[in-house]
């Protein structure tokens, strides 16, 4: 081997690690910005979620209050079906379940982290 060959050979080894580090340094960069907006992503619909839970159980307190007013009124008057009536509401709030209405997204995609699998895997 020829002392060319061997300076050939280490300036492509050098070479080939500059490429490989600054190419782990990109996907590194990379899986921080996907691992940034994917927490950005969660927190918006945390907020949306507690909104969400907060307009209904506040929606559940009024329609108790009011059934418990009902059955109030139907005791002052000894109506009993007004009793029946709003004691059936009030069992089919409390069986509703709260989440029903809440549509949105309930899964958070990953697709920018597939790369990552691999890693794990």
């Amino acid at each position: 081997m020829d002392i060319a060959s061997v300076i050939t050979e280490t300036i492509e080894s050098a070479t080939s690690y500059l490429k490989d580090r600054e190419r782990e340094i990109t996907e590194r960069q990379r899986l921080q910005s996907c691992l940034n907006a994917i927490t950005a992503k969660i927190q918006m619909e945390r907020g949306k979620f507690e909104s969400y839970i907060n307009k209904s159980f506040d929606e559940r307190e009024r329609l108790y209050k009011t059934m418990d007013l009902l059955i109030a009124k139907g005791m002052e008057e000894n109506d009993i079906e007004l009793i029946k009536h709003a004691s059936n509401v009030m069992l089919n709030i409390y069986n509703k379940n709260p989440l029903e209405g809440f549509t949105e997204s309930k899964e958070v995609k990953l697709e920018g982290l597939q790369p990552m699998r691999t890693y794990i895997d």
